[in-house]
C-alpha cells in the first residue's frame, strides 16, 4: 500500500489492528471517490485515539520532496551614509541638515529545498531529512549632487585622516555597496501525523537544525576628502566585512491541515529553532590610489570569534491540493503558499563612530556591534510524491 504523509486516508480500527497483527499486503485503507472525480481520503469519524495518518503497511513507504521558492533576504542595521545638505564649508559638514539615512536595496532572489523521507511502521511515525539552500543579495549606489549641495557621510570607516584636522568631516561624494547571504539549513525531524476531527489533520514533530548562514557586505567610498595632507593625492575606500554563523541545534513545530473537499486544503506549519554556534566576523578596511599604480594601504584589519545561541522562527501558511494514484499506490500532493524566516540577532558586525576632540590627540574612534535581525520571506511551491 503506498500513501502520502500529506494524503489523509480512512483507517478504521479493525484495519489497523488487522495490519499490526498480520501485515497483510492489502490496502488498509478504503480509497474513496467523491463527487468531484478525484480520489482522496478523510479521517475516520471515530476512532478511541488519535488514528495516524499514515497507514500501517507492511514496509513503510518512502517521500520524496521538491521545493522551489522566490524570496527576499532583509536585515537590520546595515545603513551605510547619512546624505546631508552641507554649506559650502567643510567645518559644516559634521551639521545634519535634511538628513536621510542610507540603506541597501534587497533583492528577491529563487532558492530551492530538497527532502527525503520515510514513513515506518510504528504508529504513524516518519522521520525525514530537508536541505534548504538560498542566496540572498542587496546593493546600492549612491551619488550627491553637487548643484544640491548634498554629502554622503560614511558611517562604517575607520579612516583616520579626519584626526590630522579637527575641522575636517571625511565625506564621500559616491558609494556603492553590495551585501550577499548564503542560507544553508538542514532540517532532521520525527513526526507524527494524525487525525484531530474528520477533516483536520496535525503533525507535531522534533528533531535537529544544521545552520550555516554567510554574509558579505562590500563598501566603497568614492571622491570627497581624500588627504588632508597631501590634497593632491586621490584616495578611494573600501570597507569589507564577513559575518559567518554555522550552528546546530534543536528544531520543534507543528504542521496543520483543514481539508476542504474534492483534495483541495489549506495548510498552516510552525516551528521555532534553538541553534548554538559561533560567530567569525572579519573585518577589513583599506585606502587604494585612484590614479596609477593603483596601490592600496590597509588601515584597519579586526577578527572576532565567539560563540553564542541563536533563535529561529519558520511559519508558512498556503493551499494545497493532493490525490492518490494507481488505485490508491502512490500519491502526489502540491501547495502554494507564503513562508517567513526570521534569524534573531544574527547582524554582528562592527561599526566605526568616528569621535573628534580638541586636537587631534583627544579623537579615538568608537567601535560597537551594530546588531540587527535577519529576515527571509516569500512564496514557495512545493511538490510531495509517495511511493
Amino acid at each position: 500500500m503506498k500513501y502520502s504523509a500529506f494524503i489523509p486516508l480512512t483507517l478504521s480500527a479493525a484495519a489497523l489492528s488487522g495490519a499490526a497483527q498480520e501485515c497483510a499486503p492489502k490496502p488498509q485503507a478504503q480509497c474513496n471517490a467523491d463527487a468531484c472525480c478525484r480520489m482522496h481520503c478523510l479521517g475516520p469519524k471515530k476512532y478511541g485515539v488519535n488514528a495516524p495518518v499514515n497507514p500501517l503497511t507492511c514496509n513503510g513507504d518512502f517521500e520524496i520532496t521538491l521545493t522551489g521558492f522566490y524570496w527576499k533576504a532583509e536585515q537590520e542595521g546595515l545603513e551605510y551614509a547619512i546624505e546631508t545638505q552641507t554649506i559650502n564649508t567643510d567645518e559644516e559638514r559634521h551639521n545634519l541638515i535634511a538628513a536621510d539615512f542610507k540603506n541597501p536595496k534587497f533583492q528577491w532572489d529563487f532558492g530551492f529545498k530538497l527532502g527525503l523521507g520515510y514513513n515506518t511502521t510504528c504508529d504513524g511515525w516518519d522521520i525525514g531529512v530537508i536541505w534548504t539552500r538560498y542566496t540572498g543579495s542587496a546593493s546600492s549606489h549612491n551619488k550627491a549632487q553637487r548643484s544640491d549641495n548634498q554629502t554622503l557621510l560614511p558611517i562604517w570607516t575607520d579612516d583616520k585622516r579626519t584626526a590630522l584636522d579637527p575641522g575636517e568631516s571625511y565625506y564621500a561624494r559616491e558609494i556603492e555597496t553590495h551585501w550577499k547571504l548564503h542560507l544553508n539549513l538542514i532540517d532532521i525531524a520525527l513526526g507524527r501525523k494524525y487525525w484531530n476531527s474528520h477533516r483536520v489533520a496535525l503533525r507535531p514533530h522534533i528533531g535537529f537544525r544544521i545552520s550555516y548562514l554567510d554574509q558579505d557586505f562590500e563598501i566603497e567610498h568614492l571622491g570627497g576628502i581624500q588627504s588632508v595632507q597631501t590634497p593632491t593625492e586621490k584616495l578611494n575606500n573600501e570597507v569589507k566585512i564577513d559575518n559567518d554563523f554555522k550552528g546546530i541545534g534543536i528544531r520543534t513545530g507543528l504542521d496543520g491541515q483543514w481539508k476542504v473537499g474534492c483534495g483541495f486544503g489549506i495548510y498552516g506549519n510552525f516551528a521555532l529553532s534553538l541553534i548554538n554556534g559561533h560567530f567569525k566576523v572579519d573585518h577589513d578596511e583599506r585606502n587604494r590610489e585612484a590614479e596609477s599604480p593603483f596601490s592600496k594601504t590597509k588601515i584597519l584589519e579586526t577578527k572576532d570569534f565567539f560563540r553564542a545561541t541563536r533563535l529561529m522562527t519558520d511559519l508558512a501558511f498556503g493551499v494545497q491540493y493532493s490525490t492518490l494514484l494507481c488505485d490508491c499506490q502512490y500519491a502526489l500532493s502540491t501547495s502554494l503558499g507564503w513562508e517567513q524566516h526570521l534569524f534573531l540577532d544574527f547582524n554582528q558586525m562592527w561599526r566605526v563612530i568616528p569621535q573628534q576632540g580638541s586636537s587631534s590627540s583627544d579623537d579615538n574612534n568608537i567601535y560597537h556591534q551594530r546588531r540587527g535581525d535577519l529576515s527571509t520571506q516569500g512564496w514557495t511551491l512545493t511538490f510531495v510524491f509517495d511511493f
